[in-house]
């Protein structure tokens, strides 16, 4: 993928609001104090957004100068390049989306959706990488200037038709930021230069915004728009601060407040205590309220406290997602204490929330596993907040081990006692450790994930045995079915009507069709020694047929070499003694009697030639004109009845039997073809019939029999020369197996469903981060 398609304009906040385009709406007018003060910030802006250019510049430079690899320092002097060719463009255009900001929008209708599907369907952690960078900023400056910045959205409240509030604000973080990732996008720049430009655009626009904000409150209270509420706001700061939090949704008089967003939940979710220093008591404070937010070692404090005073049954045999928010408020009542959470803080515990609601909704697990592995959510949240590459480390010890547990249980079903399963057993000793062990050295996760592999390693050497046991069996019996097809094939075209005796019979079906079968399945219909056996049998049948005497010569030229591999297959095929002496004797019988014949044909042919010979010599001495020497004349004549008399012997015999390309054309077209079932066609346009051909062996499915049998398996064959599918359990064991035409009629009645493939949290990542674009999407 290229960095122009994983720029910012994918990225979205787990607090909502708008990374995409807004409409320009340059035929709508404003009110003059709005364009007034539209007209300075953008002036401002611009000046700003200049210097972010100068300043990357340098350090893009010496960046490239260091890179570690020549891709990446090409990738950043092309980088450098571009932004020293398009930046009048980006500031031209981040200018003119600043300005469109201030043409502020309704809500956009429910189907409405910025975000095309294509957009939503993987997450890279170059994604994850910028959705760090873009909300952080946003929420720094938020926190830094938010007494300024509230004081712009009552002013604009009051003079715009469309309700203004934190998140439209058109000179507010989200909007400013917005317009620069949108001026960007199109870019295509390396992802470190890319991660680079939004930290200078962090350090010198967004960290500047609070002289901007000044000077346009100065210019609304110039032209008399609310002109007392810097003395309002300075007699009651907390309170009024907090005007805009409660405009979202912010809980009033200690009142929970209501979730906002498919599925993601608001910062601050549970309050309780009387209204005390500013309307808050004991617990979580919302961000921005006048209360610190939490240090995270704090944070990480509680979440350990919470952590070890889980019940020790916690999990077993239930799913339950813990609400982190209202645990933490718990603690916090409990020891009298007020403490809000940091942005950053509060959208992770969210994305683990979500991200634990996925794992405990995934099909591919079973209920007792599902139970054990959401046990580790306050584990795995202390990981995110401790260590921010949780999300964009692949390799995370954490998250490998977490993959590992679920890749082992793929295919485990409970049954009976299933608390005795020695892999129940295994994956609950994992979570204990995790639990009792865990503060804030990730080696312990390391630790468990070899300690898991090597029990893993020796489950699957066993379930490995019997499946290799099953599959070599079902193997072996369709080379047999395949091999004893390809032998009558062969048998077939040398025997079919033609007539044989008894002995030669008894040769090709007692001898040689077990010689063939026995070397189809040893070496194959490809190899010189199957054609050499088929050659035998075809010169065998030849040779008791031979138009004699013409083949005479040549019979006795073949007779030698056919005896010996005659002999070679009688011992190889361990025929009895007397079985073969009969064989050979009778065999003897008829040969004799073939070079009999030979010398009889011959002897009588002579007699003829003479006596035709003598008839025309005396017919010759009567005649008054002689032509030619009748001798001569009747010789021809005999010679050419001779010729014509051998010619039709061969075609008679000859051309009956079949040559050696037509024997292995026949063998050939020998494929074991899967035969629809009665009443069913399928033909191979068929969606069903074409995905079998598809099916990955190790694939997991879950297979439907009647109303309540069900049950997980493995594809752990296919047996190309019968065309047949081995499903076998997760202990090796053989559950089911389907012809192909079977096999398309279970996936076209559901009764066979394939399973997820990929690793759970990855699985579950790119579902959470396509949740929240696409709740982002119904919300603007």
């Amino acid at each position: 993928m290229k960095d122009s398609e994983r720029s910012p304009s994918n990225v979205v906040s787990l607090q909502g609001g708008t990374r995409g385009k807004r409409e320009s709406h340059t035929d709508a007018s404003l009110p003059a104090a709005v364009e007034v003060v539209r007209d300075k910030a953008q002036q401002q802006l611009v000046e700003l957004a200049k210097q972010v250019f100068a300043k990357v510049d340098d350090s893009l430079f010496a960046m490239a100068e260091k890179a570690h690899g020549q891709d990446e320092q090409d990738g950043l002097f092309q980088a450098l390049r571009l932004l020293r060719v398009e930046r009048r463009r980006v500031v031209e255009l981040f200018a003119d989306k600043c300005a469109q900001a201030f043409y502020v929008q309704e809500a956009a209708s429910e189907d409405e959706d910025p975000y095309a599907a294509d957009n939503l369907s993987l997450v890279h952690n170059d994604d994850l990488e910028q959705l760090v960078a873009v909300d952080t900023m946003v929420a720094n400056a938020k926190r830094d200037f938010a007494e300024s910045l509230s004081a712009i959205s009552l002013r604009l409240d009051t003079l715009l038709s469309v309700k203004i509030y934190d998140k439209n604000n058109p000179l507010g973080p989200d909007a400013i930021c917005d317009a620069f990732v949108e001026a960007v996008r199109t870019l295509d720049l390396h992802i470190r230069a890319r991660l680079t430009l939004l930290k200078k655009f962090e350090q010198v626009v967004m960290a500047n915004l609070g002289k901007v904000y000044d000077e346009c409150n100065n210019l609304f209270v110039e032209q008399g728009v609310l002109p007392a509420l810097k003395q309002q706001r300075s007699a009651r700061p907390q309170r009024q601060a907090s005007r805009p939090q409660r405009q979202q949704g912010a809980p009033v008089d200690g009142q929970v407040a209501p979730e906002q967003g498919a599925g993601v939940p608001q910062q601050g979710a549970a309050y309780s205590g009387s209204p005390v220093g500013g309307g808050y008591g004991h617990g979580l404070i919302p961000l921005g309220s006048g209360v610190a937010p939490m240090a995270p070692q704090d944070l990480l404090s509680h979440l350990g406290a919470l952590q070890s005073h889980l019940p020790q049954n916690y999990g077993d045999g239930q799913v339950e997602l813990l609400n982190v928010n209202s645990l933490l408020q718990g603690r916090l009542v409990e020891a009298r204490e007020s403490a809000s959470l940091a942005k950053m803080d509060s959208d992770i515990i969210k994305l683990v929330e979500m991200l634990f609601s996925f794992i405990l909704e995934d099909r591919n697990l079973a209920e007792p596993i599902k139970s054990q592995l959401g046990r580790l959510q306050l584990p795995l949240l202390k990981v995110a907040i401790a260590d921010k590459s949780f999300f964009s480390k692949g390799g995370h010890p954490a998250r490998k081990l977490l993959n590992e547990l679920a890749d082992a249980c793929t295919g485990w079903q409970a049954k009976d006692n299933y608390e005795k399963d020695p892999l129940y057993k295994k994956i609950s000793e994992v979570v204990a450790r995790v639990l009792a062990e865990f503060d804030q050295d990730i080696n312990i996760f390391s630790t468990l994930l070899e300690s898991f592999r090597e029990f893993i390693l020796r489950e699957r050497k066993r379930a490995e045995r019997l499946e290799r046991r099953i599959v070599d069996e079902a193997d072996g019996k369709a080379k047999t079915q395949a091999a004893r097809a390809r032998v009558a094939a062969v048998m077939d075209a040398l025997m079919a009507e033609r007539d044989l005796s008894p002995v030669v019979a008894d040769w090709l079906q007692k001898v040689w069709s077990n010689m063939l079968f026995l070397t189809c399945i040893k070496e194959g219909t490809d190899s010189e020694t199957w054609s050499r056996d088929v050659r035998t049998a075809r010169d065998l049948v030849w040779s008791v047929h031979a138009p004699m005497p013409e083949s005479r010569k040549q019979l006795l030229g073949l007779l030698p070499a056919l005896q010996d591999r005659l002999k070679a297959g009688v011992e190889a095929v361990s025929l009895n003694t007397f079985e073969a002496r009969r064989l050979f004797a009778g065999l003897k019988e008829i040969y004799r009697e073939r070079f009999a014949l030979a010398q009889r044909l011959i002897q009588e042919r002579s007699q003829q030639v003479e006596q035709e010979a003598r008839a025309m010599a005396e017919a010759a001495s009567q005649s008054e004109v002689v032509e030619q020497e009748p001798v001569a004349v009747a010789e021809t004549e005999a010679h050419e009845v001779e010729k014509a008399t051998a010619s039709e012997a061969v075609q008679e015999v000859v051309a009956e039997l079949p040559e050696m390309e037509a024997l292995e054309q026949a063998v050939a077209e020998v494929e074991l073809q899967p035969e629809s079932l009665e009443g069913e066609d399928i033909p191979e346009t068929d969606t069903h019939w074409q995905q079998t051909f598809r099916l990955a062996q190790g694939s997991w499915f879950e297979l439907k029999r009647g109303e309540e049998e069900q049950f997980r398996c493995r594809l752990a064959a296919v047996i190309k020369d019968i065309d047949q599918f081995i499903f076998v359990n997760r202990n090796g064991a053989k559950v089911a197996e389907f012809t192909r035409a079977e096999l398309a009629i279970a996936l076209r009645k559901g009764e066979l469903m394939s399973m997820d493939d990929g690793m759970l949290f990855e699985r579950a990542l790119q579902s959470v981060i396509g949740t929240v674009r696409k709740s982002r999407g119904e919300m603007h």
